[in-house]
Formats: C-alpha cells, sequence, structure tokens
C-alpha cells in the first residue's frame, strides 16, 4: 500500500506542477496537451478511440475532450470516408504551434524534474511491465 500510496500522489502532484509551468509559460494545460500530443502521433488517422486508448478515459470524456479541441481552435473533426460513424480529428495550424510550445516546455521542466535521477528508466519499465499486467499496452 505505501507503494501504491507513494505512485499515486506523486503523479496527482507532479501532473499539478507540470500544469502550473505549463500555465506560466503561457503554454495550454497539460490535459490539453496531452490530447494534442496523442492527435499529433497520429496525424491522419486520429479519433476519438486513440485519445481514448492512449490517455486512458472514457468515450465519453475523449469525445467531450475533442470537443473542446475544436471549441479552442486547436483541432479540426473531418469525415472518416471508410466508416460513416466516426470521424478524424486532425491539428490546426494553431494547435500544431501549441503543441510545439506546449512539448518543448514539458520536456524542459520533466528534464529539470527527473533528467539527474538514477533509476527513472528502470522505474519506467517497471511501470510498463505492471500495467502489460492489466491489459494495457
Amino acid at each position: 500500500m505505501d507503494f501504491f500510496d507513494a505512485l499515486v500522489r506523486y503523479e496527482t502532484e507532479l501532473w499539478n506542477h507540470l500544469d502550473d509551468r505549463l500555465r506560466d509559460g503561457g503554454a495550454v494545460s497539460l490535459g490539453t496537451l496531452s490530447a494534442l500530443r496523442v492527435v499529433g502521433r497520429h496525424p491522419d488517422d486520429c479519433r476519438v478511440h486513440e485519445i481514448r486508448t492512449e490517455l486512458a478515459i472514457t468515450v465519453g470524456a475523449a469525445s467531450k475532450l475533442v470537443d473542446r479541441l475544436e471549441r479552442d481552435g486547436w483541432a479540426v473533426r473531418r469525415a472518416n470516408p471508410g466508416d460513416r460513424r466516426s470521424s478524424f480529428v486532425a491539428l490546426t495550424p494553431a494547435g500544431a504551434d501549441a503543441l510545439a510550445v506546449g512539448s518543448a516546455l514539458l520536456e524542459r521542466e520533466l528534464r529539470e524534474q527527473l533528467g539527474d535521477e538514477p533509476g527513472v528508466a528502470d522505474a519506467t519499465a517497471v511501470l510498463l511491465r505492471l500495467r502489460s499486467r492489466l491489459g494495457v499496452r
């Protein structure tokens, strides 16, 4: 239980710290940046499904997140020619800029927080193995 408590607390505290640094730097929120990163990794075929899967959120939450990305001008939806029930999500030029700026700030802050800490690579490997036990890729 101590490991679980420490892991959850650290994740929450790190998320809040990074979100504050992004906002202080004039970037989008960490939640928005996370979604933009998913869309950016799937430039031609990003659907709500990819966002849901990669962010480990519900379909409803992913759909609302895409609605907010559209509302704020970071992304657009376009029809999926292979499936009328779904659409593709693509970054707008403003979304691509927000992704670039936010990613640079996030990488710099993560290097500051984690960069010289021994064992980060090992901890990452352990967390990935533990996620796989949950059936998550």
